[in-house]
């Protein structure tokens, strides 16, 4: 009996000790000081809502065109447009045939390989445009003879593409879009 006591008494004492009253973390629970430097491998994301409202407007008109994969196309490859500007884009659907919708959704320059085949994924509850990083600004998709308006900051000086995310389409469906 003394014995089992003993035994008994001594793992509690063990359990006190290793774990009462010592506020000190285990080094895997303790967060490591930021340096910062994670912070600085990514620049800031794009905001589509922050539109400045002294912003000079750019109206812009962009036609998808086309009844069969092999004639669709947009009207323009490429959108030129200012730094600091504020975009007000139309994108105004000419096909009549039931299965030529399409959106405009700008995207990093040379994204065009990733994020086109994921619109298949995304679906069309997300208008076929996928969550990713890459995807700057998008509009809802456009059904034949319909158009449909979206206004967003011009983001920073640079070259980005604009294409089609509907499945197939990125192929075809694709231009520049400037910010100078």
């Amino acid at each position: 009996m003394k014995n089992h006591s003993t035994v008994l008494f001594s793992v509690v004492l063990f359990a006190l000790v290793s774990c009462g009253g010592n506020k000190e973390t285990k080094p895997e629970e303790q967060t490591p000081p930021s340096t910062g430097s994670e912070m600085m491998t990514e620049e800031p994301a794009y905001d589509p809502t922050k539109i400045n409202p002294d912003a000079a407007v750019f109206d812009v008109l962009l036609k998808a065109q086309g009844n069969t994969m092999a004639d669709m196309s947009y009207d323009h490859k490429e959108i030129r447009v200012k730094e600091g500007s504020t975009i007000h884009l139309t994108l105004m659907n000419e096909g009549t045939d039931a299965s030529m919708e399409h959106n405009f959704v700008l995207i990093e320059e040379g994204k065009a390989d990733k994020v086109g085949p994921e619109g298949l994924k995304a679906g069309p509850d997300m208008n076929y445009v996928p969550k990713m990083r890459e995807v700057l600004v998008s509009t809802s998709m456009v059904h034949p003879q319909q158009k449909t308006e979206i206004s967003f900051p011009a983001p920073a000086k640079g070259i980005y593409d604009f294409i089609c995310t509907y499945p197939g389409h990125y192929q075809k469906m694709n231009g520049k879009f400037i910010v100078e």
